[in-house]
């Protein structure tokens, strides 16, 4: 796809969105964009700039509102009254406008009165009778954003929430998502026309107005360009996969069903990082316009949770989820047709300690002020990832083909390379696009981390003053700080060579070599070691316990905090990571194992994004003959078989987190195999085995050691995740 570098590829864009039915949609569209800019033109003069910004509520008691990042932490997920947004006619059904109980303020929160569908199949619309919005104080203000967010909501929402009628099945053995709605697919694509269409119009304008903003950098505007370049590319080929799959030509009806699956997978990633791009700039506008903004941009947490704006999270999450443990029928077949391979410790690891059971019934029990969002995050973007990859039978199906299809693949004989040493297969590329999509944004504007209850519980029933060394946005620091306020007294102080920006900062800081200029949300330090760190602080850092939560893989950051911690008689270490893996060194795990102790009690698994193995383990410093009853975790290097207590020897490529040490403990742990890669969205079938001796199937452990002892770590790349790009 072209770069958007000028009006006429902009108008050659335009012209190939118009290849699903009626051409002139795409000349609507650029009219419509015109007039649309014509408006904003001829909007009143701006407001005087206000710190704070007033604004009288309904019972007449005035508010002063917040700025829009210290919002993220409070703003709930499940229950967005979003003022300035209304929800119009169906996207691709027949309803003239979206109607609702009057006593109804929030989002979403009953189905349409007129066809009685979700508001997810319904376009959404910025409301211009409450508008107040400057926009003359820059080009590229609040609301040329705020539209093209709805304008990517309402493609995305076209993508996930139709299917096409023509094709009576579009496999065999496959289905549409769950609760998706049957359309005409000439309507649905004619519709993608135009709501892409409207995202092209706006970066158009951007595109133009580039060099007089002063609020989004011209890298920001072409970062911004680059993903609507692939959300353009990504929605032809969806549009070509409906054909395919309406086609009465059975050479083009071959596989159709699991292309149609895997460009639409692709063109929901496109639109999701149009909207995370969009999201970023909003950390930027001035205080002026933060009351507004809160109320037109929701936080990631919001925008796939809240029922009906991205996807329907509430009724197709939980029947997505239902589905997948077998506690519910679907489209006539039974309920076990559906259900993964789940062993008793796999189903508690997943509704209870990740926290999914209420999300099966209902959302009310978590319609309360959130402090953990990420985890709320995390959690929808699971049950959607559900929807399009379980309940479909697309993971039943091509399982099997990727299996196969990883057998076939040649492998390097140079282990120095990161990228074949750390990578995680997934179903497919386009799975595995999804899946990036899905982690990495919420790495960047959060952690790499998700922490739970269950983690943060156990953190804080033994530590007191914790230093978290390399905090980044500084999240996890904030739960716990958040949680120490509520319990008793103690104290966190997180630190990073180069903290991000500030929440109450301006934009004139550097970036953070993984999270831009994201606000932080506590006050992180900026420390050049442990050492300087400690002597930052008002008590002794010999009393805190050492916080490393995703230290740099290959990197000597851990290594050297570890090795001051240790010289300043520090006790007590946390590490949240991946053993052998992503995060740290073996000069670091060498250090740790040596010096301190992990006890079974002390080991609490993470949720998974599927590509990496997350642990949280606690330390103990060793002391005479006080070393503690060690663990023979897989969460620290040994075999995953229970009862097994011999180092891990292979790897599995599709789920990091089976290792084990010979071919007898893989056959002995069949079953809860199958179940943890059943969270992964593999199916395993007794009928369908991985091959443990097969590199691709289960790679060497002594070739990550073997690296790491050769050269130090020091030729890995500092992760294989997506930095940030500001």
């Amino acid at each position: 796809m072209a770069a958007l570098t000028g009006d006429d590829e902009i108008e050659m864009l335009l012209s190939q969105m118009g290849g699903g039915g009626d051409a002139a949609i795409a000349t609507t569209t650029a009219s419509e964009v015109t007039t649309t800019t014509k408006k904003e033109k001829e909007r009143p003069q701006k407001r005087k700039k206000k710190k704070k910004r007033k604004r009288d509520t309904s019972d007449g008691v005035t508010e002063v509102s917040t700025s829009f990042a210290d919002t993220r932490l409070t703003q709930n997920p499940f229950e967005w009254p979003c003022r300035l947004l209304v929800l119009g006619v169906g996207l691709a059904h027949d309803c003239n406008g979206y109607t609702c109980d009057n006593e109804a303020k929030l989002y979403g929160s009953t189905s349409c009165m007129s066809c009685g569908k979700s508001a997810v199949t319904h376009e959404l619309c910025i409301s211009s009778s409450d508008m107040k919005i400057d926009t003359d104080e820059d080009p590229i203000s609040v609301l040329p954003i705020a539209y093209m967010i709805v304008s990517t909501r309402n493609a995305r929402c076209l993508m996930a929430e139709y299917y096409p009628n023509e094709s009576e099945k579009h496999h065999k053995h496959l289905s549409p998502p769950i609760n998706s709605l049957a359309s005409t697919s000439k309507l649905i694509m004619n519709r993608l026309d135009t709501s892409v269409g409207k995202v092209l119009g706006k970066i158009k304008k951007m595109e133009s107005n580039r060099t007089a903003s002063v609020l989004i950098s011209s890298s920001d505007v072409d970062l911004l360009r680059e993903k609507v370049s692939e959300l353009v590319k990504t929605t032809i080929a969806y549009k070509e996969a409906i054909k395919a799959t309406c086609s009465s030509n059975t050479n083009a009806t071959k596989n159709a069903g699991l292309i149609l699956i895997e460009t639409r997978l692709a063109a929901l990633a496109a639109c999701d990082e149009v909207y995370y791009r969009c999201y970023y700039a909003c950390f930027f506008f001035g205080s002026a316009n933060q009351a507004d903004l809160t109320s037109l941009v929701p936080h990631p947490p919001t925008y796939f949770t809240c029922p009906g704006l991205a996807w329907d999270a509430k009724d197709s999450g939980s029947a997505s989820l239902g589905m997948f443990l077998g506690e519910m029928k679907h489209d006539g077949h039974s309920s076990t047709s559906f259900a993964a391979p789940l062993d008793d410790g796999t189903r508690e690891l997943l509704l209870k300690s990740w926290c999914l059971q209420e999300r099966l019934t209902s959302t009310k029990a978590l319609i309360t002020e959130q402090s953990n969002p990420l985890l709320t995050l995390w959690q929808s973007r699971f049950l959607e990832s559900l929807r399009h990859l379980w309940t479909t039978h697309y993971a039943f199906a091509k399982s099997p083909l990727a299996l196969k299809a990883a057998l076939n693949m040649k492998h390097c004989d140079d282990h120095s390379d990161p990228l074949i040493r750390h990578e995680t297969y997934g179903l497919s590329p386009a799975a595995e696009t999804w899946r990036g999509s899905i982690r990495d944004y919420p790495a960047n504007f959060y952690g790499y981390a998700v922490p739970t209850l269950a983690a943060v519980s156990k953190v804080l029933g033994n530590e007191d003053s914790i230093v978290e060394a390399g905090a980044g946005t500084g999240y996890l620091s904030a739960l716990l700080a958040s949680h120490l306020k509520k319990d008793r007294i103690g104290t966190v102080f997180p630190y990073d060579i180069t903290p991000p920006r500030q929440a109450n900062a301006g934009a004139e800081v550097a970036s953070n070599e993984y999270h831009g200029q994201v606000p932080t949300f506590i006050d992180v330090h900026q420390a050049q070691s442990f050492e300087q760190a400690q002597s930052m602080l008002t008590s002794t850092g010999a009393n805190a316990s050492l916080l490393l939560c995703y230290p740099p893989p290959a990197n000597e950051m851990a290594a050297i905090a570890l090795s001051q911690y240790i010289a300043s008689g520090g006790q007590s270490v946390l590490h949240v990571g991946e053993w052998q893996g992503m995060t740290g060194n073996k000069t670091f795990e060498s250090m740790l194992h040596d010096n301190f102790y992990c006890e079974e009690k002390d080991i609490i698994p993470l949720p998974i994004w599927g590509t990496d193995a997350t642990y949280l383990t606690i330390w103990r410093m060793k002391s005479g003959n006080n070393i503690g009853t060690q663990s023979f975790s897989p969460a620290i290097g040994y075999c995953s078989e229970a009862q097994c207590s011999n180092l891990a020897r292979r790897r599995c490529r599709f789920a990091r987190c089976l290792q084990y040490c010979s071919e007898d403990c893989f056959q002995t742990h069949a079953a809860v195999r199958r179940a943890i890669l059943a969270l992964h969205l593999i199916h395993l079938s007794p009928s369908n085995e991985m091959d443990y001796e097969n590199v691709n199937h289960f790679v060497p452990l002594s070739w990550v050691a073997g690296r790491h002892v050769e050269d130090g770590g020091q030729s890995r790349k500092k992760r294989k995740r997506r930095k940030h790009n500001k």
